[in-house]
């Protein structure tokens, strides 16, 4: 056998392997980066997407309502199923109405970053009506006991354009005056800088510009009392969240400028910085 064959069947030396894998591991890092933000820039373009096709769910029913104040629930004997419900017929989709009545998935409901397969029974976060969500993790909004179905979803509508009589009614024992001074009561007079819909952990919210900076953004805590924007400043989209306006602009809001939107005709923005919790 000549020199050359022998070399032939030496095959690799150990360096010769590990310097291989160091390449390798070496564009791994390289790539993998990337990869995560191309993956996370198609959540967001989803979700964006999904938050349009909403507000414009809403533009339709208003021009079925004459530009008469949005209704989330009517009274206490309202069955149809919350916003999600009055939106159905407008959503573009025959899926959607169907699904919402027999509880099944809604896609439009979901943000990718919070998606349906993520849902799981968590106790710390149960309340009345159905469970809290978190930064990661959708909602879940209960039709009742009596049913046994329930709406999963990631968005959360702004209470400054959507009545619910829960809160605004004063034969409810949940009426709130505050709440109820805030709302746009007609659709057209509604400035375009008000925000619609956006990523958040619970069906409605009232933010107020002297809420606190909630613990975590993680979104794994119960409500504080009173603080309505913990409702929607959650990590989900690297310190932001998606939002959608009036005039149907999408952004991708940082969290600390949560407290300089529009929310509601009373709204005053606090004048100290926002600061973060680093957690």
């Amino acid at each position: 056998m000549t020199d050359g064959n022998r070399k032939a069947e030496k095959g690799f030396t150990l360096i010769e392997l590990l310097v291989v894998i160091a390449i390798i591991a070496l564009l791994l890092s390289i790539l993998l980066p990337g990869l995560k933000k191309a993956k996370e820039q198609a959540r967001k373009v989803v979700c964006l997407s999904n938050l349009n096709q909403l507000a414009k769910a809403i533009e339709m029913y208003e021009m079925d309502c004459n530009n008469k104040r949005f209704v989330a629930r009517n009274d206490n004997d309202d069955t149809s199923k919350y916003w999600m419900g009055k939106l159905a017929p407008y959503a573009g989709n025959e899926a959607y109405g169907d699904q919402l009545r027999e509880g099944e998935k809604i896609d439009l409901l979901l943000c990718p970053s919070a998606p349906y397969n993520k849902f799981e029974l968590n106790p710390d976060l149960v309340v009345s009506s159905g469970q809290l969500g978190t930064a990661t993790v959708p909602w879940e909004w209960s039709w009742g006991t009596l049913t046994g179905l329930s709406t999963i979803g990631s968005y959360t509508i702004n209470g400054g354009v959507a009545y619910d009589w829960a809160y605004e009614d004063p034969t409810s024992n949940l009426y709130d005056a505050e709440k109820a001074s805030k709302a746009y009561e007609n659709w057209m007079r509604t400035p375009g800088s008000v925000p619609v819909f956006a990523c958040g952990r619970w069906v409605i919210g009232w933010p107020a510009g002297d809420d606190p900076v909630p613990s975590s953004l993680a979104g794994e805590q119960m409500f504080t009392n009173g603080n309505d924007m913990e409702r929607f400043c959650i990590d989900r989209h690297n310190k932001k969240v998606n939002m959608i306006y009036r005039d149907l602009s999408v952004e991708s809001v940082r969290l600390e400028d949560l407290w300089q939107k529009r929310w509601h005709k009373n709204y005053e923005a606090p004048t100290e910085e926002i600061r973060l919790p680093t957690n």
